[in-house]
């Protein structure tokens, strides 16, 4: 059983399980952003002297670094010397041999040579006497003046995610295994993506990644060969296109078929699709790439946009070596992304649309610890009115306290995540909708025990471990005190939700009580481990006044804040 199925448990929350799972991970870096925003105005002018300072400083050290300033080729290396560099992770993620043909509106435009054994990619254009290769830390070998010279500045520019992600959005394909798999590379000390996504593709997604109601699944025999095909649904623009898996669950074709009417997100905003077929097909059979010597060719500014993007995206990161397959499990994640994308479009609420402010009666404050030492801290204190459509908690890290505070705001009736967020006497607040969460069906099997009851804070509190494979969960709650917080860590409020077959124990005492002190406990990974106890259960009038704050809108240009 996964942490996110005891979570949902132990707290009687009402939202999505994938989400859940990754929340108190994610929960110390979302405050630390939304403080760093909070002061956006203030840092612009800091960060642009310092980042002139680093061009300046880049650059004055010309003489010594002579290829940052003019494309410069260093010496012939020796034939994939890549393959010197995480070669284990890299071939048990590339499994077998593959041959990939592009087609773009009825016309081949090349066909790619993967060999597994060298991890490495040759490719052949129509018309073009001399392929092109790709190895596996992304460097491109391309033929000019006589020889071979490879550079790694396309790879650094996509940094393994921006080049595959476009694709991903133009075929319409689920982002979540790929994106589960780029965090999975990327802690593995690999370099993420190499390939573009393409080849990367073929051993991401299964049948099971398509097995949602975004997708028509048939069956269909050619050649004596069963395949399995999914056809999009809901997808406007999209009407014909499909993806085909052949008998072994291998990826086989990737068609799009798109109109006027197809939409494609960007960073940029909705952009409008284009009348067009796209077709990648996937056949596996033996294939040789030997990569040529070849010349490493650095492009001008090269070595300041690495100094930039940093060094750990592509090489320089050893990696953990020990991943658990099990957290990067997305099995019961399809569809979200497109959830998410959806609400964002869909989201009509407005400044005025929010009261004139959002009152409370109660104030608890509680401290969480993490990792297996508990270095990490921060304190977490919840804003409460019993009977409300709306909870806060208010976040501060311990390293970035001198930065200011966040407090969270979740509106149930008006769907929606308000941040309040404050800095060097500068007030702003952000608008977020809460995505639509599905109902699932979620099956659970864990072990409860009843833990010897306990004073906290002076209430008797009660307790219960409840424990699986993978996880032991401890919680104390009361009855004692004059409020409960059924939705403990879950602001949400989504309404109209499915719980799981839930023990009456659980349900009874977490939902009617106040939970006092968590500790959970990751048998595998001892990082993970978090422990959250309360401080403090003060009845306090406490009221957050949307006059004090300006609105922050990132993607809105000159008009970004507004009264």
């Amino acid at each position: 059983m996964k942490l996110k199925h005891i979570l949902l448990i132990v707290t009687c929350l009402a939202i999505t399980p994938a989400t859940q799972a990754q929340f108190l991970k994610k929960l110390k870096k979302k405050a630390e952003n939304a403080a760093e925003r909070t002061i956006l105005n203030k840092t612009d002018e800091v960060v642009s002297k310092k980042t002139g300072k680093t061009i300046d400083d880049a650059t004055t050290k010309k003489d010594k670094n002579a290829q940052d300033s003019d494309e410069k080729t260093g010496d012939v290396e020796p034939s994939n010397t890549a393959l010197n560099k995480n070669a284990e992770a890299k071939k048990a993620f590339y499994k077998e041999d593959v041959v990939i043909n592009l087609h773009e509106n009825g016309s081949h435009n090349q066909t790619q040579f993967f060999d597994a054994d060298a991890v490495a990619v040759r490719t052949n254009v129509p018309d073009d006497p001399k392929p092109m290769y790709v190895d596996s830390e992304g460097f491109i070998y391309g033929f000019k003046n006589g020889e071979y010279q490879k550079s790694s500045i396309v790879a650094l520019q996509s940094q393994g995610m921006m080049v595959p992600t476009m694709m991903l959005e133009a075929y319409k394909l689920p982002p979540e295994p790929f994106m589960a798999q780029l965090e999975k590379q990327h802690d593995l000390g690999m370099t993420a993506n190499p390939f573009n996504g393409i080849v990367e593709f073929a051993f991401i997604y299964k049948p099971d990644d398509f097995r949602y109601e975004d997708f028509k699944e048939t069956k269909q025999t050619q050649r004596g060969k069963t395949f399995t095909k999914f056809e999009f649904l809901n997808e406007p623009g999209y009407k014909g296109s499909y993806v085909l898996f052949d008998d072994k669950d291998r990826l086989t074709e990737i068609y799009t078929k798109t109109s006027e009417n197809a939409e494609v997100i960007s960073g940029f905003g909705t952009q409008p699709g284009q009348a067009g077929e796209n077709l990648m097909v996937y056949e596996y059979k033996p294939v040789e790439v030997i990569l040529p010597e070849a010349r490493e060719v650095r492009a001008a500014g090269q070595g300041l946009m690495e100094m930039v993007m940093g060094g750990a995206v592509k090489g320089g990161n050893s990696g953990n070596g020990e991943v658990d397959d099990d957290d990067y499990d997305t099995s019961d994640s399809n569809g979200m992304t497109k959830s998410v994308k959806n609400s964002l479009k869909n989201h009509k609420v407005s400044a005025s649309d929010l009261p004139e402010s959002y009152d409370f009666d109660w104030v608890y404050h509680t401290e969480m610890l993490m990792g297996d030492k508990k270095k990490d801290k921060m304190d977490m204190v919840f804003l409460i009115k019993p009977g409300a459509a709306y909870q806060a908690t208010r976040m501060v890290d311990e390293k970035s306290k001198d930065m200011g505070n966040t407090t969270m705001l979740f509106d149930s009736e008006l769907n929606t995540m308000v941040m309040f967020m404050e800095a060097q006497g500068n007030k702003y607040l952000q608008m977020h909708p809460i995505p639509e969460v599905k109902n699932q069906d979620t099956k659970v099997d864990f072990k409860i025990t009843e833990l010897p009851s306990k004073k906290i804070l002076n209430y008797s509190c009660k307790g219960l471990q409840m424990e699986d494979d993978r996880y032991i969960i401890k919680v104390y709650h009361t009855t004692q005190a004059k409020i409960t917080l059924g939705n403990f860590l879950n602001f949400s409020g989504a309404k109209n939700m499915k719980l799981p077959d839930i023990d009456p124990r659980v349900l009874k005492q977490f939902s009617e009580g106040l939970i006092m002190e968590m500790h959970m406990e990751d048998k595998k990974k001892s990082k993970n481990n978090i422990t959250i106890t309360a401080k403090e259960l003060t009845e306090k009038n406490v009221s957050i006044k949307k006059a004090d704050f300006k609105t922050l809108d990132l993607f809105s240009g000159s008009n970004m804040m507004k009264n």
